[in-house]
């Protein structure tokens, strides 16, 4: 039997975390809960950042806010149009050189760069 003084429990709010970090870059998306097989995805067309409900770890769900923040930020700066143009032009070159669409988009891993950078804002030392 686990007596409870000895048991430590933490729990976090995606959803006022996720909310809380992208108003922190200035940003008006908002933040959703979607079922799928990504982390988490970006609509440009309509400004929402898509979450899973639970990630494995907190840096893992925190690495995928921060991604598609990065995506938000780009839509912000270029619009929504240009932005899209923009990406699928990028992504139609990897394809053209037999490389992944999404995977080898330089918009992808500029924005995964990008999180793994900012992430040691968000985390406690």
């Amino acid at each position: 039997m686990i007596k409870l003084k000895n048991l430590i429990l933490e729990r976090i709010d995606y959803n006022q975390v996720a909310t809380k970090i992208v108003k922190s870059y200035g940003l008006k998306s908002k933040v959703k809960f979607n079922t799928g097989k990504t982390f988490a995805d970006y609509d440009w067309i309509k400004d929402v950042i898509n979450l899973r409900p639970s990630y494995s770890t907190v840096k893992e769900f925190l690495l995928s806010v921060l991604h598609e923040v990065h995506h938000a930020i780009k839509r912000k700066k270029m619009g929504a149009k240009k932005y899209e143009k923009s990406y699928q032009h990028a992504g139609d070159l990897a394809v053209n050189k037999g490389k992944d669409f999404h995977d080898d988009n330089p918009y992808e891993e500029s924005a995964e760069k990008w999180a793994k950078r900012e992430l040691s804002k968000w985390v406690k030392k």
